[in-house]
């Protein structure tokens, strides 16, 4: 859409450019007239492509990783994790669930309504039991993500009261049920983490 827009306008002021060079005053007024056409089609075809961006900031989901588990017992359950730009990594969890979390970083509306995304980085997956005597009575499971505090997310929310750019600093997480043999993704959003299951496959295809 975005060259479609470009070449709508470069059209108009090309048939400015040639009423201007031109002589005839009905020739003239005729390319003004269709450039006037043209640019119209142009400033509507921008505010549509700009209206797509804004809609696409405060609402698109980015893709952030992929989950897969197996039953390992009633009550543990391998899960494999693959972040869409590392390997996969697997892990021993407990429990009848399985959620992920980390922080988030929420800029200002009007630097998001300048294509800046939101900040993010998963810190954590770890089991749960749905059950919560079960869940009192077991230890948790939690697995890294990251080695290492994120230095980054702490600065910004103790900052956060003194930054106007930054609408909100927070930790997000997202849980499901484990289902063997099917694939879940994980999504970042402009507010927070989300998990849905991909669309109908074999797992490992």
């Amino acid at each position: 859409m975005a060259l479609a827009t470009t070449a709508v306008w470069l059209l108009a002021l090309g048939l400015v450019v040639g009423s201007l060079r031109r002589p005839g005053l009905v020739r003239s007024l005729k390319r003004l007239v269709a450039a006037a056409a043209f640019a119209c089609l142009g400033t509507l075809l921008g505010s549509l492509l700009i209206l797509l961006q804004l809609f696409h900031a405060f609402s698109g989901q980015t893709l952030v990783a992929t989950v897969t588990a197996r039953r390992l017992s009633p009550m543990e359950f391998e899960l494999t994790y693959t972040p869409v730009a590392s390997a996969a990594r697997s892990l021993r969890l407990q429990g009848d669930q399985w959620s992920i979390s980390g922080g988030i970083v929420k800029w200002h509306p009007w630097l998001t309504a300048l294509g800046l995304s939101h900040y993010h980085k998963p810190m954590r997956l770890s089991g749960q039991f749905s059950n919560i005597k079960r869940q009192r009575t077991s230890l948790p499971t939690v697995y890294p993500l990251e080695p290492t505090a994120d230095r980054f997310w702490e600065a910004l929310y103790w900052a956060d009261p003194y930054l106007p750019f930054v609408e909100a600093v927070y930790g997000s997480a997202a849980y499901v049920y484990v289902e063997p043999g099917v694939v879940q993704e994980i999504y970042v959003t402009p507010s927070g983490y989300l998990i849905k299951r991909a669309p109908k496959r074999a797992v490992g295809n």
